[in-house]
């Protein structure tokens, strides 16, 4: 049985009547009493205080009309997630956007979800609207190939799942949801061999200064004006195109020697690497940054790990900063590196994009003969929890057979 009660704080003030802490000099005590009624009720050794209203016979009714809603979800003649359906289907989205914005791929995807959940909801006013039949009818208004209606279809999935693990929903209303079928075939990617990677790797150092040094020269001219200043301008600016490029190569080459993707590799911090452990380094990145939402567990070939603690101390990089700044244009940026080193990005055996790099590692470990079994845990794909179920210390042994064929590479 509830009871109708108003709650007291206690509050310490000091000579000016402001609030302050209990230990003060010359702190008073004062006893105050809330303005709102609250519904106060006990079940077993649980208390619940649920504020209502100022207005004592507003309060008895909102109390009344509380404990007659609880009896009826009690009864099951209520739905408990009612509440939620007749919430706007927009504050919902807006309690999920920072969910979908952790950590992860790239803010561009993020962006581009966001804006098709905004289009989505502005078509339904709340989740008791969001069924079956209104996700087609969303689907059949959105204009383009079936593969954006397919991107469309993805980003709403996103969302009911995180309704339904969050009891907001009961049922899946996308379980009936007619696919968009038929589009264009999926994209064909292609392997780097080695001696390509390298080629790829000595020209993604040097490009960022050899497209510097082609739009402003190699040197400062005599006759420029204050000429120590602007030599001094240039050498740092040198050093910074150095520095990039050296960034980049490095990004790649993590996406080599670990089979990382890009967003993982964005996410990447100091504090994830154990780069002085014998005989092989490690590499831990959390689940709330991987693809598949499983912790990252990685064995690091000594070298690459004794380049990466170079780049930290060099960068002065601290344990909670980001490892490499992975901006949003990094395909279109790889694309040019590829250029620049006259390796073809499209070929008859498919393209030559970021993902390349990981399908790379993949090739190199069959070629090396390291068993399916092993290269599946190294790849970090789905159905190695089939196998192993989840990584536990003897996976280490089985890593390090990877890694000493990711070493034989010898990537410069």
């Amino acid at each position: 049985m509830a009871n109708l009660q108003k709650i007291t704080y206690t509050e310490w003030h000091n000579a000016e009547g402001k609030r302050c802490s209990p230990g003060t000099p010359g702190a008073k005590k004062v006893v105050r009493e809330s303005t709102k009624w609250y519904a106060y009720w006990r079940e077993g050794k649980r208390q619940f205080k649920v504020p209502l209203c100022t207005d004592k016979t507003a309060a008895q009714a909102m109390m009344a009309d509380l404990m007659r809603t609880k009896d009826r979800v009690k009864a099951r003649l209520t739905d408990p997630r009612q509440h939620h359906y007749d919430r706007p289907a927009l504050e919902h989205l807006e309690e999920f956007l920072p969910v979908m914005r952790e950590p992860g791929k790239s803010e561009h995807d993020k962006d581009r979800k966001e804006a098709i959940l905004r289009a989505f909801v502005k078509t339904i006013r709340s989740l008791a609207e969001l069924n079956t039949a209104a996700v087609d009818t969303y689907l059949a208004s959105v204009g383009g190939s079936v593969g954006n209606r397919k991107k469309h279809l993805s980003a709403i999935s996103v969302f009911v799942k995180w309704l339904l693990k969050k009891d907001r929903i009961e049922i899946n209303p996308l379980d009936r949801v007619d696919t968009p079928a038929g589009g264009k075939k999926t994209k064909e990617r292609r392997a780097l061999a080695v001696e390509q990677i390298q080629k790829l790797l000595d020209a993604t150092r040097a490009r960022p200064l050899a497209a510097f040094h082609e739009r402003y020269g190699t040197e400062v001219k005599p006759t420029v004006r204050q000429h120590e200043r602007a030599q001094k301008k240039r050498d740092a600016a040198t050093a910074t195109f150095i520095t990039l490029g050296r960034e980049r190569a490095l990004i790649y080459k993590t996406a080599v020697y670990t089979g990382l993707r890009l967003g993982e590799i964005g996410a990447l911090r100091p504090c994830h690497l154990e780069l002085d452990r014998k005989p092989f380094p490690r590499l831990e990145i959390l689940g709330k940054s991987t693809k598949n939402g499983q912790q990252a567990r990685l064995l690091l070939v000594p070298a690459f790990a004794a380049e990466i603690a170079a780049w930290i101390k060099d960068t002065g990089k601290g344990p909670d900063d980001m490892l490499f700044h992975v901006p949003q244009a990094s395909v279109r940026i790889m694309q040019k590196d590829l250029e620049f080193a006259g390796i073809p990005y499209r070929t008859s055996q498919g393209d030559a994009d970021f993902h390349s790099l990981r399908m790379t590692a993949n090739m190199m470990l069959g070629q090396a003969g390291i068993p399916a079994r092993i290269r599946q845990l190294f790849m970090r794909h789905s159905d190695i929890r089939l196998t192993l179920g989840v990584y536990d210390d003897s996976s280490w042994a089985d890593l390090e057979l990877a890694v000493k064929a990711m070493e034989s590479l010898g990537l410069k």
